[in-house]
């Protein structure tokens, strides 16, 4: 993407459920950035930055320290005497062409910062900017002409920059919603961004996660209980992770160097506790009540998917209350739609969890 930069326009949208590893993709997106001699600018929005003046102030001090960092840097280059290799840009604000609606005073704002960062990422030497932004599920535009619009607010003055031929790249990374979020904000959003969804390894990368990294450290692995675990994590790579690192804590509290079956029913309880204690758990609590209640009814449901009429009738809540609930639960990221009417959990196995907290 960044080597077909300027010419085509840089825009990724990576979406995926909880867990299967996006965060950890745009660190290793920045250091292929770095790689390319792109100046990366990375941030994780908050519930807070989803009104236009947060955003734009998110932004704003996301870019400003990313100028700092770039005068800081030609600083010590300077001083270790390495060569510098200075061009300007090809054009100036002043000969930028923006479409920006009347009254649109923040995407101006917005735009001139943005221009100026990739200005001085230019002069210092390097190709240009990418913006990786994380959980960008959280920004959404409100509907109606007078409400928020911070996902536009975003996505407008960046668009146009690009089409300027600039180079600004952009990744958004989130929850499935965010593709909903973005076609909602710009009906061709499709058209601006190349999408990526981030799923589950397959079995044999699973196994080879689990297994590859025992080679050197003493420790063995049963066959048939690295198929277990393999079985248990669905191929999600945080899920390896943590029953890998159980698994060896057993071990050495065990005493042993071999991860058996045995050691892994053993180790199981631990497991659980560990990844509702971790994993789930904080991702509950911010709920209300109601939203709680109504998640904890879906564990009796049939799944996939979540079907809103299956939950009316298992809730003691109305069918219109129902649906308010799970708007409300879209925008805690706790659920998201597939098509009217049905719905699936963001985090994997979340089912599971809620079935041994009802029957906790």
């Amino acid at each position: 993407m960044l080597r077909a930069a300027p010419e085509l326009q840089a825009s990724m949208r990576v979406t995926g459920l909880r867990g299967v590893g996006k965060t950890v993709l745009l660190r290793a997106f920045a250091e292929h950035a770095a790689e390319a001699n792109w100046e990366s600018a990375e941030f994780e929005f908050q519930p807070g930055h989803n009104t236009d003046e947060t955003l734009q102030d998110a932004l704003s001090g996301l870019l400003q320290r990313t100028r700092e960092r770039l005068s800081r840097f030609e600083r010590l280059r300077a001083a270790a005497g390495q060569a510098i290799r200075s061009r300007s840009l090809s054009v100036t604000w002043d000969d930028v062409s923006l479409s920006i609606a009347p009254g649109s005073e923040r995407e101006a704002d917005l735009a001139k910062e943005l221009f100026d960062t990739v200005e001085l990422a230019v002069v210092k030497g390097r190709e240009g900017v990418v913006l990786l932004l994380d959980e960008a599920q959280l920004i959404r535009d409100e509907r109606g002409r007078h409400g928020e619009h911070p996902l536009s607010l975003l996505i407008a003055p960046l668009v146009a920059l690009q089409r300027q031929e600039l180079p600004l790249a952009l990744v958004i990374c989130g929850l499935p919603t965010l593709a909903g979020n973005l076609q909602n904000a710009r009906s061709y959003s499709e058209r601006l961004f190349c999408g990526e969804v981030v799923d589950s390894l397959s079995r044999d990368e699973a196994l080879a996660a689990f297994t590859r990294p025992l080679e050197g450290t003493g420790r063995t692995a049963d066959a048939t209980a690295a198929e277990a675990v393999v079985d248990e994590v669905e191929g999600y790579p945080y899920f390896i992770q943590l029953w890998g690192s159980e698994l060896w804590d057993a071990a050495d509290l065990a005493g042993v160097d071999r991860m058996t079956m045995s050691l892994l029913n053993e180790a199981r309880p631990e497991i659980h506790s560990r990844l509702d204690r971790d994993f789930y758990e904080p991702r509950v609590s911010t709920l209300t009540p109601a939203e709680q209640d109504l998640l904890l009814a879906s564990a009796a449901c049939s799944y996939p998917p979540l079907r809103a009429s299956d939950l009316a009738e298992l809730s003691d809540k109305s069918p219109g209350n129902v649906n308010v609930l799970l708007g409300r639960l879209i925008e805690a990221g706790a659920l998201y739609r597939i098509r009217k009417g049905e719905y699936a959990y963001t985090a994997p196995m979340f089912r599971d969890f809620l079935q041994r907290r009802a029957a906790a």
